[in-house]
């Protein structure tokens, strides 16, 4: 048996509420991250093999010397499923991952890593994450026979900064493979109507994305958006916009229409996500896993392209995409749908898949796909699990979601809401984690600070009372030694 300690948020079997995930930060900023999280988890959740969650905390701050030496006696393998962790934004935590991993005596495996840089895909927009990128490579390499990449462009990057190109493996995102070689999608109609039902996924920042999806959801009135990030998770839980976004027709504030018309989702898990993927008819926009997602539900989906991260992914997997890096024009996703060929996404799965499977064997990971591995644990246990239905807007008619934000409030006995009753329990807390920074973390640091004070002044005193018995009557130092004790326990 091998105990393999994964990159992820949590495990794919326990639920976390809406507002645990916000405030922990369970889901790493994006729901779209536990796509690929949870896939891998899937491959690798073969018996009698043991899977641990690490909670992603290993990237939260610089691990120790004695953090290292616990997942080295611990695990037999770790293993690092990753995004687009290339890019200036992400380099402090890539840093901590690296320091980490420079410590550890077990093979360690990054599955799906990709850069990110404008659609020019330019190395000059990944100056600022070359020397991070060189030595987080380096110390991979000389765990692990290779580093899985998520397509070209990341290869072509890696190899320019001096690594090996049989070092490299571009194996694309494994979120795609969940269902195996064999998954394939197809058109549910012929053609789209005025009232069908539409997914909209969408990245605030990109020009010109806010007239796009207003005039979206007012041309089609069962379109529903579909947010992922923290900040979208932020405005449905408490009415919070968007600090960054300042056009009013990205529906990242409370009087945007989709918002006011609760026509606004987000998921905190990815099988309840799926679920309602599938009742769509057609799903479209700029978030690379929010298309995914759908295509996993068995619905068609279009990727709007904006930026080299999205372009080499939709590329290598054979997405349904056009580059889209901005939006100064109107689009008719009559037209998009018309234009979505699912042929070449369909016919790319096995190769794609095999190509997957073959790095996970080459770096000493069975998987479920292997003749004769048994992966029912994996299954029972989704089957038993039960997950927190969509996050709506506070503007839901029946008010159940103001009813679901008081009760959890209800509950926070105590100031620091990551104390709260249904806080997620790390399962494997490394670096040992205490919510540094927290009031609760503050104020028992300062009580510890003034206990030691304490007890160094008693120590002190003792001494001088020993002192004091050796050069005066012994009855005189009794009296200043009560005296004292009676004034140190005010």
């Amino acid at each position: 048996m091998a105990r393999i300690l994964i990159r992820a948020g949590k495990d794919p079997f326990t639920a976390v509420v809406p507002e645990t995930t916000l405030t922990q930060d369970v889901f790493n900023s994006n729901s779209g991250n536990f796509l690929f999280q949870h896939s891998v988890w899937k491959a690798l959740d073969v018996a009698p093999h043991e899977l641990v969650a690490n909670s992603t905390l290993s990237e939260r701050r610089a691990a120790s010397p004695e953090d290292a030496a616990r997942i080295n006696e611990e695990f037999d393998h770790f293993v690092i499923p990753m995004a687009n962790s290339f890019r200036a934004d992400f380099a402090d935590k890539l840093e901590n991952l690296t320091r980490l991993i420079e410590q550890l005596t077990i093979p360690t495996t990054v599955i799906g890593i990709g850069a990110q840089a404008p659609a020019d895909r330019s190395f000059d927009a990944l100056a600022d994450v070359r020397d991070v990128t060189q030595r987080f490579v380096a110390a991979v390499l000389e765990r692990s026979p290779s580093i899985g990449v998520r397509g070209e462009f990341t290869r072509d990057f890696l190899v320019h900064l001096g690594f090996p190109a049989d070092a490299v493996d571009v194996i694309g995102c494994p979120s795609l493979f969940l269902h195996g070689p064999d998954h394939q999608v197809h058109r549910k109609v012929e053609s789209l109507g005025a009232d069908s039902p539409l997914g909209l996924n969408l990245t605030p920042e990109v020009p010109g994305i806010g007239a796009f999806a207003t005039e979206q959801a007012a041309h089609h009135p069962n379109l529903t958006y579909v947010g992922q990030d923290q900040h979208d998770l932020r405005l449905l839980l408490w009415g919070v916009p968007h600090p960054h976004v300042t056009d009013p027709l990205v529906p990242t504030h409370l009087r945007h229409p989709l918002y006011q018309q609760d026509r606004m989702r987000l998921f905190v898990d990815t099988w309840s996500w799926y679920d309602f993927l599938a009742e769509q008819d057609f799903v479209y926009g700029t978030r690379f896993h929010g298309n995914v997602a759908a295509l996993l539900a068995g619905t068609p989906a279009l990727m709007l392209a904006h930026d080299s991260r999205t372009l080499e992914l939709a590329e290598y997997h054979r997405m349904p995409h056009r580059l889209q890096p901005h939006f100064d024009a109107p689009i008719s996703v009559e037209e998009l749908y018309e234009a979505t060929d699912l042929a070449a996404f369909n016919e790319a799965i096995p190769e794609r898949f095999s190509r997957y499977a073959a790095f996970l064997e080459r770096n000493g990971l069975e998987h479920r796909w292997q003749p004769g591995r048994d992966a029912t644990q994996f299954d029972t246990r989704l089957a038993e699990a039960s997950f927190p239905p969509a996050v709506h807007t506070l503007a839901a008619p029946d008010l159940s979601e103001i009813a679901s934000r008081l009760e959890w409030m209800r509950h926070a006995s105590v100031i620091d809401l990551t104390r709260h009753p249904k806080r997620y329990e790390y399962p494997f807390n490394t670096p040992t984690y205490q919510g540094a920074g927290t009031r609760h973390a503050r104020l028992s640091e300062q009580r510890d600070a003034k206990l030691k004070r304490q007890q160094e002044r008693i120590d002190d005193l003792s001494a001088r009372l020993n002192r004091m018995e050796q050069t005066t009557l012994r009855g005189f130092a009794l009296r200043v030694f009560r005296r004292l004790r009676r004034r140190l326990s005010r």
